[in-house]
């Protein structure tokens, strides 16, 4: 990916917010603008259907009830589409 540096003027309301958050999460001010862009333009965000979260919901359900019925992650893995 390439990456380009950019020089932005904010009002220093934006600024002093950029900076508690910066400083709140210990992520750098490209980090913290970077992720205001994306949530502003809509970057695609995977949202789950509601038969998949039912899914989900089960199995979470399901391992509670019976904790040894749960699978080893790369057992599942060889299992998805496109993942041999």
């Amino acid at each position: 990916m390439t990456v380009r540096k950019v020089a932005v003027t904010l009002p220093e309301e934006l600024y002093e917010m950029l900076e508690r958050a910066r400083s709140a999460e210990h992520r750098s001010r490209s980090e913290v603008i970077q992720e205001a862009l994306r949530t502003h333009f809509g970057e695609p965000i995977y949202r789950p259907t509601d038969e998949e979260r039912a899914a989900l919901v089960a199995a979470l359900d399901a391992a509670q009830v019976n904790p040894e019925s749960l699978h080893d992650w790369s057992d599942v893995r060889k299992t998805l589409p496109g993942r041999r």
